[in-house]
């Protein structure tokens, strides 16, 4: 099965739309007075706009079959990993506030994630858990 550049613009957009939010709710405007609070998290959505605005004008100027030198696929590389190192931290880690012992298999993350009750599981499939626990699995293996 092909997928069409149109079709995976549509899945890019709703993959970017499930992990950031609504984009149009996201307030972009810069608070100048600086109280004893961090606001990591106005900053944290709005490095991620910028890079979700970033990553769609990329795709829709790649052309199948395009060719990049060897600095710019690193470069791409680096990004994916980087986003989704961010993304499972978020979606496990920091989210469930623990992490499986070292020595846990795939099959123990797989277990945990579909016995999970924490928010950023509801409504998805079986399928989906298999998918983000072996992410995961993947992710605290490279640490």
């Amino acid at each position: 099965m092909k997928i069409t550049p149109e079709v995976l613009r549509t899945l890019i957009k709703e993959e970017i739309s499930e992990a950031c939010g609504d984009m149009q709710s996201i307030d972009m405007g810069v608070d100048t007075a600086h109280d004893k609070e961090d606001h990591e998290g106005n900053m944290a959505k709005r490095q991620m706009f910028k890079t979700a605005e970033y990553a769609t004008a990329i795709f829709d100027m790649i052309e199948d079959g395009q060719e990049f030198p060897a600095w710019i696929q690193s470069k791409m590389t680096k990004i994916a990993d980087y986003i989704g190192a961010v993304k499972h931290y978020l979606e496990y880690d920091h989210v469930m506030g623990e992490k499986l012992d070292k020595d846990a298999t795939a099959g123990d993350y797989v277990k945990d994630f579909r016995d999970s009750d924490a928010p950023q599981f509801k409504g998805k499939s079986k399928k989906k858990k298999q998918e983000m626990a072996v992410a995961a699995y993947l992710d605290a293996k490279e640490d």
